[in-house]
């Protein structure tokens, strides 16, 4: 058995916490886990294991946030040099930074197209990263970033965990709409570019038959809620908030929709695969093409075009016979996703880096 800390900034809703709570779980099968985070406020998610806040939370300054990474680094090493951790594992850049100050030992794992952090981030990156014994990112995308872009050399390709099993459960839990809809799942961010969707569903003909849910919370709401109004469309797309089981809706939609600019690994992909929902992608860096295979278990469209993504949806709802072979596809293509094969890689990763 193994003693394994997973050290992550908070366990707010978002892909990077359900990956790193699904890997948490499935790792205390086996293994002495404990869940470190430096701010326990609007946490969304059920702990699997020991949970402990070092009570360091977010700053807005750039002053305060330099040194709150220096804070949260001192109390890390403090607690790392007290537990005496078999393995150290950093998820996301806001855990990364200290993470990598307070252990050479630790391993990072990269959830975000290096491309798109800012400034700040970048520079505390490029000095942070070469201390950490191992960096994992959650696509093959990424991973040619951080070699290729930011000369890191210890890099290696992990994906996300899901939790095959939990989604399926939670995706039998009932949600009737009235009538046929499609779904878009994740934060109402600009880079998400819900906008983007929303047009091209205005512009398609399946508002005619079909309904466009966004499930999410964000800033770009009130944005959304003026187009949504400026379209008349406020009976067509449902705005219905975050969702604490949002697999349920999965589960009964036509597809799911990724309209994103860009993202590292999205989860929400795989999610909704393993509920035998197919997708309909942009091809943004990075991630939806090692995921997505064209005419098999979705489509992936043209970056940014309204275009390409209003002819994808109305090909994928009204050519029937693609919806379905599509549907028969989902979950067997995501297979190589499941959690055992993660787990192994993990701790393989940590046995020899």
């Amino acid at each position: 058995m193994k003693k394994i800390a997973i050290v992550i900034a908070d366990l707010v809703l978002g892909g990077g916490q359900r990956s790193a709570l699904n890997l948490a779980a499935a790792l205390s099968v086996n293994h002495d886990v404990t869940v470190l985070v430096f701010q326990d406020s609007y946490r969304q998610y059920k702990v699997p294991c020991k949970l402990i806040n070092l009570d360091c939370p977010d700053k807005k300054s750039t002053i305060a946030k330099a040194y709150n990474v220096f804070k949260r680094a001192f109390r890390l090493k403090r607690h790392f040099d007290a537990e005496k951790y078999d393995y150290i594992f950093g998820f996301m850049e806001s855990a990364n930074f200290p993470v990598a100050m307070a252990s050479p030992d630790s391993i990072l794992s990269v959830h975000c197209n290096p491309h798109e952090i800012g400034t700040y981030e970048t520079w505390l990156m490029k000095l942070t990263y070469p201390l950490a014994k191992h960096i994992i990112a959650v696509s093959e995308d990424v991973a040619t970033i951080l070699r290729d872009d930011y000369n890191m050399k210890k890099v290696s390709r992990i994906y996300n965990l899901v939790s095959f099993d939990e989604i399926k459960q939670q995706g039998s839990d009932e949600y009737h709409h009235g009538r046929p809809y499609i779904v878009a799942l994740g934060r109402l961010a600009d880079v998400k570019r819900l906008d983007l969707l929303v047009d091209a569903y205005a512009k398609s003909k399946l508002q005619q038959v079909c309904d466009l849910l966004l499930i999410g919370e964000g800033e770009m709401r009130s944005n959304l809620e003026q187009q949504i109004e400026s379209l008349e469309l406020t009976d067509n797309v449902i705005l219905t908030g975050s969702q604490t089981n949002p697999f349920r809706y999965l589960k009964n939609a036509e597809f799911l929709v990724l309209s994103s600019r860009t993202e590292a690994f999205p989860m929400v992909l795989i999610e909704s695969l393993v509920l035998s929902c197919p997708v309909v992608a942009t091809d943004c860096p990075t991630g939806p093409r090692e995921i997505v295979i064209d005419g098999e278990n979705g489509l992936l469209v043209e970056n940014g075009s309204e275009v390409a993504l209003t002819e994808a949806i109305d090909r994928l709802y009204y050519d029937k016979a693609l919806l379905a072979h599509c549907k028969d596809n989902a979950f067997d293509s995501v297979q190589h996703l499941s959690a055992d094969k993660v787990v192994n890689e993990w701790l393989a990763l940590g046995e020899s880096a």
